[in-house]
Parts: structure tokens; sequence; C-alpha cells
């Protein structure tokens, strides 16, 4: 077994073939070694560092360094895991970018020499002979019995020494009452992106942590107090888990199993639906915007305080549906919040390293995007380049309102979060919601995203997500020649539609908050933080749009002129 095997050569990830096997003269590793012993082959170690694994990491969507130069690829661990007369290597592999850090990803490897095994492309590391025996080396999540051994080890749960500490497979209560002789199913969900995602049964969903982290990942943690815990019942149940445990190191995730719950997509498709309708009304009746009720923004509102014309043009199952998603907001946190006897979960009083932590990361974020602004100018055109001026005219205001946080100034209690909470992270469910996915922030360290934060940031978040789905629609209207409206009457009419959706949401959320104790601050308190956490957002999310698609820069940025204008 190898520990650890470095490459001394520079891995350029730019201007890679999209898949090793396109190149029919490439013949791929050979080795006189056995699979038993195969990582002790420093020639078939140096090829598979050096120019295959490089190759199929590019065609991965869970692979972070797209773009990026890879400057070395290092097996740290190598755990091995016993599969029918086989085994397969799990591998933890460190890539070192030329910009001096480095990430750790996960990757089990099987050498298939059945010939009736016919792959999905996507899973073919490459050709491999081993002695004088010809196959494939692959991505062993592609093969059901390797994936369908990890599910008889929950259901048992194994403890495997691997040479290197134990894996550990752990049970949920759901699955305590699962037949152990019933058949298996599994397959592999391929719309993944930074996780691979593995069905089986169609009950039960094992996600598959592709970068790893030197500790248990949150939505492990989260997911299970939530469930089993705290008793939430708009979240996936916990089913079970896999972990990596050493003396004296930290224990590091590998999977997290639920239970498949049955939905209707997420509510990013839906609430689009809905805005799409409302946008339809205003063409097709010619409606003047101008007559549309403009409530104050970031005020809350109940919905019987709307005028009945509001209510009928934006449709009353919408602002049910945004009733209903604060309550369930409010609900997680209230859960969330409800162990007073673990110090992980227990509430804990703003004080002054949570400042200078918060304050750090507010001004090291916002000197990245001011950067970014400042390279990406000439991409901007129109209003998204006035918006952009706006903002580089007032970094220091900005500046100034992330460093005077004041803790002595608040009452309410930081919690954990969620911390990446949008509509994508929520299902639609009936006339309800089912929350997903608590890994947290993907810029922030794993230490980061375990932090207690105000809940109130979660809250900012799926206002912004608001905002995106408005906009989302704007944009596609506008590139529709017979839309009939223009940007600016569109982002009117969207406008309002935003501010009366976030007066539903907040007005609900804080009332359900409140009435069951969840310490959030008084009403000033609130504003202050809503504001902080909505321009911090905002920001987060220009980075984004710089790098992936600058047309959408305008979104993030209008949200940041509207926060200093409001």
């Amino acid at each position: 077994m190898a520990k650890k095997t470095t490459t001394e050569a520079e891995l350029s990830t730019e201007s890679l073939p999209t898949n090793t096997l396109t190149d029919s003269k490439d013949k791929g590793l050979t080795t006189d070694y056995s699979w038993l012993n195969i990582l002790e082959d420093k020639t078939f170690l140096d090829s598979f560092l050096n120019k295959y694994l490089p190759k199929y990491l590019q065609t991965t969507r869970w692979f972070g360094g797209k773009g990026r130069v890879v400057k070395q690829l290092i097996i740290q661990h190598a755990l091995v895991l016993p599969v029918e007369q086989t085994q397969v290597y799990l591998l933890i592999i460190e890539s070192i970018f030329a910009e001096g850090f480095a990430d750790s990803y996960f990757l089990p490897i099987h050498f298939s020499t059945d010939e009736y095994f016919k792959p999905d492309e996507k899973a073919i590391i490459c050709s491999m002979q081993i002695q004088e025996q010809k196959g494939l080396l692959i991505d062993a999540l592609y093969w059901e019995t390797f994936r369908n051994k990890l599910f008889y080890h929950i259901l048992a749960q194994s403890e495997i020494n691997t040479g290197e500490g134990i894996l550990q497979f752990n049970r949920g209560k759901i699955l305590e009452q699962h037949q152990t002789d019933k058949a298996i199913e599994s397959i592999l969900l391929k719309t993944d992106q930074s996780n691979t995602s593995l069905i089986f049964n169609d009950q039960y969903f094992l996600k598959i942590y592709r970068r790893l982290y030197r500790e248990t990942n949150p939505d492990y943690e989260i997911t299970k107090f939530l469930t089993e815990n705290a008793n939430f019942a708009h979240s996936p149940k916990y089913a079970g888990s896999i972990s990596w445990k050493r003396a004296k190191q930290p224990e590091v995730s590998l999977g997290l199993m639920q239970q498949k719950v049955e939905n209707e997509g997420d509510a990013w498709q839906y609430l689009n639906g809905q805005i799409r309708s409302y946008f339809n009304k205003i063409i097709k009746y010619k409606i003047n915007i101008s007559k549309i009720e403009k409530v104050e923004l970031y005020q809350p509102k109940s919905i019987k305080e709307l005028d009945p014309e509001t209510i009928d043009l934006m449709s009353l199952e919408t602002l049910k549906s945004i009733d209903k998603l604060a309550q369930r907001t409010a609900e997680m946190h209230i859960a969330i919040s409800s162990d007073r006897t673990s110090y992980t979960f227990l509430p804990q009083l703003y004080n002054e390293d949570y400042s200078v932590w918060l304050k750090n990361r507010m001004i090291a974020q916002l000197d990245k995007r001011l950067a970014l602004i400042e390279q990406n100018k000439d991409k901007l055109t129109g209003l998204a380049k006035e918006y952009a001026n706006f903002f580089l005219e007032k970094k220091e205001e900005i500046r100034d309102f992330f460093l005077n946080f004041d803790e002595n100034k608040l009452i309410s209690k930081r919690i954990r979060i969620h911390g990446d909470f949008h509509l994508g992270q929520v299902l639609k469910q009936n006339d309800d919601f089912i929350i997903l996915d608590f890994e947290g922030e993907p810029e922030s360290t794993i230490r980061d995203r375990k932090v207690k934060q105000p809940p109130i940031k979660d809250v900012a978040g799926m206002i912004r997500s608001f905002h995106y789905a408005v906009y989302a629609n704007i944009f596609e209207l506008v590139e529709k020649e017979n839309s009939k409206i223009g940007f600016e009457q569109l982002s009117e009419a969207g406008n309002r539609y935003y501010r009366i959706i976030v007066a539903v949401y907040l007005n609900t959320y804080i009332k359900v908050a409140m009435a069951n104790s969840l310490d959030i601050g008084y009403q000033k308190e609130i504003n202050y933080l809503l504001k902080y956490h909505l321009l911090e957002k905002a920001i987060y999310e220009l980075g984004y749009e710089l790098n992936s698609r600058p047309s959408w820069a305008i979104i993030p940025l209008q949200g940041i002129v509207q926060l200093l204008t409001t």
C-alpha cells in the first residue's frame, strides 16, 4: 500500500483532451505487478499521476481545478476495500496548484476485466494491462458491485481496517427495519457537480463527497442532527454515512446517505415559472406598471395587507408558497438551535473573536471583488458598467460599513446555519418544501462553514436568490424580440414583484421565529444584520458572475447599488 506518492512534473490543465481513450494509439497503462500490489510499481504511478489522471480529472464535473495550472498530483492515501474477489483502492488525491494552495479529492479506482461490463465513457480513466490481462482502469463508483457493497456496509454498520485507520459505516434509524436479504439495485446520477450521487432501490440517496476536508462535513453533521435529534420533518432523513477515522487525526466524511424524497423539482424552477406567469399577464393585458403596488423594500408585510389587485396579479398560490418557504426556513433555524447540551449546536452570543473573524473575512472578500471589477470592467457595458463604477466609487463606504460591525450593539444569538441557502437548495413537494444540502458556502474553508452566524444570513441568501430569479426572467424576455416591453419597464415590474415576495417572506419568518423564541434580536438589529449579509452575499455573487458569465454581473451589481441607496 502506498501512503504518499509524489510526482515532480508540472501538470498543465489547459488544452487537455476530453478523454484518454480518444487516442487509438494510446495503449494505456501496463505493469508486471498484480492489482493487489499495483501501488508499489513506481513506473505505473508516474504514468498514472503525470499522464492519465490529469486528463481524466478534466473530464469530471467535480474537479475544482479546471482552468488552473496543477503543479503536482499526489496520492496522499490509498485505502483498500475488499470487493468480491478483488479490491478497490480508495484514493485521496492532493492537487497542488501553481498559485500555492492545494485541494484533496476522493477517487475510488477499479481494474475491470469483464468483457460484458460496458461502463459509461465518463468512468474510464484509461486502458490498462496487468501482466497478460487487459482491461480498463475506471472510477469504481460506476461499477454496480462496488456501489452495492457500500450500501451493505452501511446496513451492517461495518468497521473496516484499511491499514491507515478505519472505514466506519454508520446506519440511520430509518434503515433499522430494512430487510438485509432484499436485493439491491443502484444507479449513478449523471447530473452531479461537486459530488457524486447514487440512488439505491429508488429509496435512498448516497452522496459521495469528492472534495475532502480534514474534518467532518457540515452536511453530515446538520442532516443527522436535524432529522434524528431535532425531528425536523422538512429535510431528507439521515440514513447513514461513511467516515474515515484515524487515531489523533480529524474524522473525514466520505459520504452521506439520506432518504430519497419525492418532489416536483427545486424551488428555483417553481418560482421561475410563477415569475414568468406574472410577466406574461403584464404583457398580455398591457398592465400599467406604475399602478402595481410598490411596497417598502426589506420591510415585512403580510399577504392580507396587500392590495387585492396585487394578490390577483402575483397569484395567491405564489404568495402562499413564499409564506410557507419562510415558515420552513424559520423552523429549520429553530430546530438547529434546539440543542442546549452540545457545544456543536448550542447558540452563542456575539463576541470580539467573532467580530474579528467576520471583519477579516469581509474585507478579504471585498478586496478580491474590487480587483476583479478592475480587471473585467471592459467586459461590462451599459447599466452594468455604470453600476460597477458606482461600486468602485463607494468602496471606502462599503469597507467602513463592514469594519463598523459592533458586537456590543447586538443582543441576538448566533447559531449553526445552512450557509449556502438559496432556491436551488430547496425542493418543492406538493404545497410544501424540503430543505437540503447543508455543506455551506463553496468558497469557505470547512472551519469557516461551521462558525455560528446570524440566522438572518440564511434569510439574506434566500432574498438574493429571489432577486436572481426575477432577473433571470427579465433577461430571457429581453432576448425575445416579441417581448414588447423594454428592459427599464421589465426591471420596474420585476422590482415591484421582488419587493412584495421579500416583504411576505420576511413577515412570516420573523413572526414564526419570534413565536418560537428563536433569538434574532429587535427590529433595528434584524434590519442591520439583513443589510450586512445582503451586501456580503451580493459581493460574493459578483465574483462568480465576473469569472463565469459577465453578462449576469448586473444582477449582484444592481443588488449592491440598491442596498447602498436604500
